[in-house]
């Protein structure tokens, strides 16, 4: 099962910070619990769960499903954690102020605060990508108001969607968007708002001028929606298979059903499908838990559904695809090898795919940079103080492996691909009650800079869980965001990395950090804090000078 947790840093999403989280620290089973649900939420990684656990999808420890014909209890995933920018504009931060039934809209350059009346409880918002408008959901009523600046006022536009949807996803050129009820995010939010359809979207035309909603029915509970890198077709991952539609042909026409291609074997729990659109848009890569198969799927050519089955030499633990569409590569941790697909060639031709031996490097998840020309693998299943590099874009593919200081939770690579920075995983126990010193840095929390030229590791030990980060756009700087709770004498501060150098400044916080972000068009790095009248602190990108603005209503977290 892959487990998600969107984290703050340079390409894509972020997600609100949580309080002080001790990953390492001891389990409470839940009384209610049944014999496959070992305990309350809160996990964020299968090691913090009892032994033959696994951390899901509502951060619960549960055990695993066995694949089909095997009764035994798979070893333990390896979680994925999402990472990218925030979704914000080159120049504004978006906050849904729920009870004002407003979206205020604080610009980077001046902090001016200007705020417009949008649909009713307003919690769910997107920047438009290439643009500095947004749109925003209400919780009520059923619209989404797309929002745009226009001097001191704002103009907007008010579109009727299907009631109780929760999740906004905008295609990477603008134009579109995609609005569905997700269980998964509402039941992690406590409940907030009704139950959605489990099986209808709302997809929304956002040229201006010719903007336009359309409900279509898909297959059931959508869990994920992907884009092509041309924005003209989004692909509704769904648990019988992916709905894959046509934006401008959707948008331009009436209600309509768009039934879901299969993509795997229905003997499979959908839990344990991991479904990723190549950048094209023709093919999926299809892998499952404890299958030792990656499917090459037709979603978008002139095959539909044809799978090409490629036999693996042990069940694929993360799959990644090149950001051009050209390449999928497979890692298996326990054969220790890493399959590289080229698409669709080697779909036609499996003896062609190249398998690379991953003896000695730490095998498990797989990270990638911008370009695509190195990636990170490492293993978040179990103890492994190791990070391994590997070169995609250099014949044969070498490798080298670093030793570290502690174990990883998470990687995410600079833009410029010159940096990682490694969220580290706390053992249990006290620092403070140690008796040695490398007892003492496995209680610790902490982050570590990594430098992709030497493997130079520079450890930054933490007073609470490292949360949110986030890269300036050169890689120059990374800033990353410590909560350790509400309590008034909790930490609460900005790190600035200087990636060139390792050195870490400061900042002291009035309030817990729940969001860190860019502004590049302000030149702005901005942290959003949980305040009762609102609170978000800017750093400049150069000057690492701090302004904060306070008293703006910000009862809703802030979303980009």
């Amino acid at each position: 099962m892959r487990t998600r947790l969107v984290i703050a840093l340079s390409a894509a999403l972020a997600a609100c910070g949580g309080g002080d989280l001790d990953y390492g620290g001891a389990f409470s089973p839940d009384a209610g619990a049944s014999s496959t649900d070992a305990g309350t939420l809160g996990c964020l990684s299968s090691n913090e769960c009892p032994s033959g656990y696994s951390c899901n999808d509502f951060g619960r420890c549960v055990m695993p499903p066995p694949a089909p014909g095997d009764a035994g209890t798979p070893p333990p995933p390896e979680v994925e954690y999402e990472f990218g920018a925030p979704i914000s504009s080159d120049r504004y931060i978006y906050v849904a102020m729920t009870a004002q039934d407003e979206l205020a809209r604080i610009d980077g350059h001046s902090l001016a605060v200007t705020s417009t009346g949008v649909g009713k409880s307003p919690r769910v918002v997107s920047a438009i990508p290439h643009s500095d408008g947004a749109v925003v959901l209400d919780s009520i009523n059923g619209t989404a108001t797309v929002v745009r600046p226009n001097g001191a006022t704002d103009t907007i536009k008010v579109l009727g969607t299907l009631r109780n949807l929760n999740r906004l996803d905008v295609d990477p050129s603008g134009r579109y968007a995609v609005i569905w009820f997700d269980l998964t995010k509402q039941l992690q939010e406590g409940g907030i708002g009704g139950v959605g359809s489990f099986q209808d979207v709302t997809v929304v035309a956002l040229q201006p001028g010719v903007e336009r909603a359309v409900d279509l029915t898909v297959g059931f509970r959508p869990r994920e929606v992907q884009f092509d890198a041309a924005g003209t077709r989004a692909y509704v991952i769904t648990q019988d298979g992916v709905s894959v539609i046509d934006l401008g042909y959707a948008t331009t026409h009436g209600p309509s059903i768009v039934p879901p291609i299969p993509v795997a074997d229905p003997a499979f729990s959908p839990e344990s499908v991991e479904v990723n659109i190549v950048a094209s848009g023709t093919y999926a890569a299809v892998r499952v838990v404890g299958d030792p198969t990656l499917r090459i799927v037709d979603v978008g050519g002139s095959e539909l559904g044809r799978v090409w089955p490629i036999a693996l030499g042990s069940p694929a633990t993360d799959i990644d695809l090149a950001p051009d569409g050209s390449r999928i590569y497979a890692v298996q941790r326990e054969a220790k090898r890493l399959a590289v697909v080229d698409v669709p060639g080697d779909a036609f031709a499996p003896s062609e795919v190249e398998s690379i031996d991953l003896t000695g490097a730490a095998v498990g998840s797989f990270v990638m940079s911008k370009d695509g020309k190195r990636a990170l693998m490492f293993t978040n299943a179990s103890i492994d103080e190791r990070i391994t590099m590997i070169r995609l874009d250099q014949p044969g593919l070498p490798f080298v492996t670093w030793p570290l200081k502690k174990s990883v939770r998470a990687v995410g690579i600079s833009p410029s691909g010159t940096t990682a920075i490694i969220l580290n995983s706390k053992s249990a126990g006290d620092p403070a009650s140690a008796a040695t010193v490398d007892a003492y840095i496995d209680r610790s929390y902490a982050y570590t800079l990594l430098d992709l030229a030497t493997g130079f590791g520079k450890l930054q030990v933490t007073p609470v869980d490292p949360g949110p980060f986030t890269y300036a756009p050169d890689g120059s700087k990374a800033y990353v965001a410590l909560d350790g709770g509400d309590s008034v004498t909790a930490t609460r501060s900005l790190q600035v990395v200087t990636t060139q150098t390792g050195v870490v400044v400061t900042k002291a916080l009035g309030s817990p950090p729940s969001e860190v972000g860019i502004l590049p068009g302000a030149g702005e790095a901005f942290t959003a804090q949980r305040h009762p009248l609102g609170r978000v602190t800017f750093v400049d990108l150069q000057t690492d000078a701090v302004r904060t603005i306070t008293g703006f209503d910000l009862n809703s977290n802030i979303v980009n």
